[in-house]
């Protein structure tokens, strides 16, 4: 999967292929929603923990109950309160 991802063996070395684990700074402000029951949850709290530490802007939500890749089932609860904190995320940005 991790192959996939990055897109070549190769890739996998390169510091930036998966977020984390290096200089964040200048990164921009950040919105993250993760799934309380993903395998891969650990990985985007720790994300979120570094970012905070740079001082970047993040608003971080777990969806209680949720489980990995929410977003691709449109008829979940759980898409429409993700796809209103994106909305709103977004909006409040622009307003700035």
């Amino acid at each position: 999967m991790n192959r996939n991802y990055a897109g070549s063996q190769l890739a996998l070395t390169d510091r930036i292929a998966f977020p984390g684990g290096h200089d964040l700074d200048g990164f921009p402000p950040t919105l993250m929603i993760n799934a309380d029951r993903d395998a891969m949850r650990a990985s985007g709290d720790q994300f979120a923990t570094e970012l905070i530490a740079a001082g970047v802007d993040v608003e971080h939500h777990v969806l209680p109950e949720t489980r990995h890749a929410f977003l691709n089932r449109p008829r979940l609860d759980a898409f429409t309160t993700a796809i209103d904190l994106i909305a709103s995320w977004s909006w409040r940005r622009v307003a700035r």
